[in-house]
């Protein structure tokens, strides 16, 4: 049994399972520091930066919210990082416009490619059907292609 397999059958270490109790700031970091620290750098390859941003994740008072949160604080924490990490991510590109780091495909471009514009760089699903020159509905068959394909890997 793989590691989503046993998330989703709720017998692996984190069920998607909402917790029975209240967890404090130190023991959602201990469990899920690693994962947000992992989703940050994704967003922000940059690891002095993505650590400010993991601990503004854990400082940060909506994390109190996780508690309450109708999932796992997995969900909660992945959210919470993700939203921080794109915002840190625009703040940066306004104080020094980066070049985009995604070159439109020859083609049509690929479920992966699609997705990483929307998760890593943050753009919505308009501005990426935007970029692509792609329909709004394309670009959300895309995202259900990817997670299909990386649901059978």
């Amino acid at each position: 049994m793989n590691e989503l397999e046993r998330v989703s059958s709720g017998s692996g270490p984190q069920s998607i399972l909402k917790q029975e109790r209240n967890l404090s700031s130190v023991e959602v970091y201990d469990q899920y520091g690693a994962m947000a620290y992992g989703i940050i750098l994704q967003i922000i390859p940059q690891p002095h930066l993505a650590q400010e941003i993991l601990v503004s994740v854990f400082s940060s008072p909506l994390l109190q919210s996780c508690n309450s949160y109708p999932f796992s604080y997995a969900a909660c924490i992945i959210k919470l990082a993700r939203a921080k990490a794109v915002e840190a991510k625009k703040k940066l590109s306004a104080l020094t416009p980066l070049e985009e780091d995604y070159t439109q495909p020859a083609g049509t471009p690929t479920p992966q490619v699609i997705f990483d514009l929307a998760f890593r760089q943050g753009f919505t699903p308009e501005e990426v059907a935007g970029k692509l020159n792609m329909s709004k509905a394309e670009v959300l068959r895309s995202f259900h292609d990817f997670f299909k394909l990386n649901n059978n890997a």
